[in-house]
């Protein structure tokens, strides 16, 4: 029975044979080569992540010497040009999310948000970010070359607190409420023609009096001429300051009126109420 050890020895050395995992194949020297024309490639094309793949390849120890010198220098130069950018996504109450998938232009990116950077491409990018039970965000964004560790707020719903601090309201649309204060200026004029019509007109009839202790009707003396002349020039000033006054007050009051409706705002604050109005 002395093969028994010998066959267990066998067995056990075919187990340790099958257990120690395959190495990955070294590249080839066509390999390395065609490695090193597609690095230049993306490079020339701004695929910094590409160049960097294909860089990694035409690195390594079994590629030809000077190839594999050139190379490795090109991935330090190529790691220091590509954009990273940290995601910061939080829940409507504030909370930070971790449990967020992210795309860029179709493509998965990450499938988690861990705190950690993302390397992207330069250039510009859509994004998506999506959460349970929220609706998608969507973000455009120029990320430039050898730009690190950008960060980026991921807003997911409204927050918690913005209808508390920061109150919607309801505003007069700019074009009524600039046709109210016109209307306002319109009609202030007009009082004030109607105020110089009134004291022309007192003053009119103050120089008539004068011009009839003179001489009545026709005058022969040209201080009795000149009396009834100014009381005329009064008179007329007057006349022509009501009728001014009364067009213009009108058409503030037209103005006022198709303006449309004055609104009321009311917002509540921490601690506070306000109150206040638009025309």
């Amino acid at each position: 029975m002395r093969f028994v050890p010998a066959l267990f020895r066998i067995t056990a050395g075919l187990s340790l044979f099958v257990c120690v995992p395959a190495r990955a194949a070294e590249p080839s020297t066509s390999q390395c080569l065609a490695a090193s024309d597609a690095s230049l490639k993306a490079g020339n094309e701004h695929k910094l992540l590409s160049e960097r793949k294909e860089l990694l390849i035409c690195a390594a120890s079994s590629c030809p010497g000077e190839i594999r010198k050139e190379c490795a220098r090109r991935v330090e130069e190529v790691n220091a040009s590509i954009p990273t950018l940290v995601f910061q996504a939080k829940d409507p109450t504030g909370a930070d999310l971790s449990s967020v998938r992210v795309t860029m232009d179709g493509n998965v990116l990450a499938e988690q948000l861990n705190g950690t950077a993302l390397a992207v491409d330069p250039g510009e990018h859509a994004f998506k970010f999506e959460t349970a039970g929220q609706p998608t965000v969507e973000k455009q964004l120029v990320v430039r070359e050898g730009e690190k560790e950008r960060r980026e707020a991921i807003q997911f719903g409204s927050p918690a607190n913005e209808d508390v601090n920061h109150p919607t309201e309801t505003v007069a649309s700019g074009g009524h409420k600039t046709q109210k204060i016109i209307a306002v200026v319109v009609a202030g004029v007009g009082v004030v023609g109607l105020g110089v019509g009134g004291t022309f007109g007192v003053m009119a009839m103050s120089k008539k009096d004068d011009a009839n202790k003179v001489c009545r009707d026709a005058c022969a003396d040209a201080a009795g001429q000149q009396a009834w002349k100014d009381a005329k020039t009064a008179g007329t000033i007057s006349t022509a300051g009501f009728i001014a006054g009364g067009v213009l007050l009108a058409t503030g009051a037209v103005l006022w009126f198709t303006a449309g409706p004055s609104r009321t705002q009311v917002g509540i604050g921490p601690g506070s109420v306000r109150l206040s109005g638009s025309f």
